[in-house]
């Protein structure tokens, strides 16, 4: 089950233990859940004051990505 918000992207990273992705279509974040074998999208809020959770992507195609955290 995805967490619901985070303050930061190393918060984001840890909790996963792995990297954070960004679509280049919309920004939003994305990191891989290894254990349940999907990915989980997540979006800053307004002002960037936390992350929060969007959806879970599960067996749709990954969008393209770049690494951001680490």
């Amino acid at each position: 089950m995805a967490i619901k918000t985070f303050d930061t992207i190393s918060e984001l990273s840890r909790r996963y233990n792995g990297p954070v992705f960004r679509d280049t279509a919309n920004d939003s974040l994305i990191v891989q859940d290894i254990i349940n074998n999907n990915w989980h999208r997540y979006a800053w809020t307004q002002g960037k004051r936390e992350i929060k959770y969007r959806e879970t992507l599960r067996g749709e195609e990954v969008p393209i990505m770049v690494q951001v955290y680490p």
